[in-house]
């Protein structure tokens, strides 16, 4: 990180002189003696390289870079006093901010009750979405402070894991696809559907995309790439509609808005493992319980919803699904 030109000192000085256009109270103001105040303003603006004040008038004027500067100093001395403030009181029974990032497929089931035990906790919070990729880099470099993903950064160190759900993928076909054996799909299924529809795919730069074609290379399947799409509701879109099938999970499936009566499931035809395991991960030592506590709502909210959902359309996949 590179050094800053300029300290929180120096933009009380400038901020309180353009606010009085007068060093002379300036200084008196802060305690300080007008020289020194003049010279702490000459110096901010050498370290800039640019005029801030505008000493040909009286009272003092702004320069055009003058008038940003003052905005972003009044800014970031507010900042400094209530952090200030915060120290002062001492008041560190609650976290004061903390950003969740999970993925979309969460968002819907978890998302409400998660908050629910967030505010109870902290004073601010912030929820996000997207690619597990950017929820891990995230954590990683202090912009989020808890995740919910795919990818629980088994090669960082200093964090902790909660485990919160393992469920298997699925094979997602149109209704009037007919199976060889309906209690089971197999290979030459797979083959025979990329004869008749094409592969509905996830886009590439996700995780739940990567996964499904390292499997289909397993298989020694290659489907072209023709339809490539970024998010559940959109794949499955295409599967109801007839245009294509699809490899997914159960918890995508229920969270996609897509009537099950829509579409087939099937197991996949190989009993390899191939599942998709959410996993909150949060920096140790930093927020307490909240993890702890954020994870056994978690699986407490799966067991007592969506366990009762799949148990009704899907019963055969529910000894494939681990929760916690």
């Amino acid at each position: 990180m590179r050094a800053f030109d300029f300290d929180l000192k120096g933009l009380q000085v400038f901020v309180i002189a353009a606010q009085t256009g007068s060093m002379t109270e300036t200084a008196k103001r802060l305690g300080l003696t007008q020289s020194s105040v003049s010279q702490t303003l000459s110096m901010l603006e050498k370290n800039l390289k640019v005029e801030l004040l505008d000493r040909s008038v009286r009272p003092l004027g702004l320069t055009i870079a003058g008038r940003y500067f003052f905005d972003q100093s009044s800014h970031l001395l507010s900042q400094a006093e209530q952090t200030q403030k915060v120290f002062t009181q001492g008041t560190f029974e609650q976290l004061h901010l903390v950003r969740i990032a999970m993925v979309d497929s969460l968002v819907t089931s978890l998302g409400k009750p998660l908050i629910d035990v967030v505010k109870r906790r902290t004073e601010n919070w912030t929820l996000s979405t997207g690619r597990s990729h950017m929820h891990a880099d995230a954590l990683v470099s202090r912009q989020v402070d808890i995740i919910i993903s795919d990818d629980a950064l088994e090669d960082s160190d200093n964090l902790c894991r909660y485990p919160i759900l393992s469920e298997p993928f699925v094979l997602v076909v149109p209704l009037d696809f007919k199976w060889e054996d309906e209690s089971l799909s197999s290979l030459s299924d797979i083959k025979r559907l990329l004869q008749q529809l094409d592969f509905v795919r996830y886009t590439s730069d996700s995780l739940i995309g990567t996964s499904i074609e390292r499997y289909l290379r397993r298989l020694g399947v290659q489907p072209p790439v023709r339809l490539q799409l970024d998010n559940t509701f959109a794949v499955l879109s295409m599967v109801a509609s007839g245009l294509g099938w699809t490899i997914t999970t159960p918890l995508c499936l229920y969270q996609s808005g897509i009537a099950l009566d829509q579409v087939r499931c099937q197991p996949l035809p190989t009993n390899d493992s191939f599942k998709r395991r959410l996993t909150l991960v949060c920096r140790r030592h930093e927020l307490s319980d909240l993890p702890e506590e954020m994870a056994r709502d978690s699986c407490q909210i799966m067991t007592q919803c969506f366990l009762p959902e799949l148990e009704k359309d899907l019963p055969w996949l529910l000894p494939s699904i681990d929760i916690g």
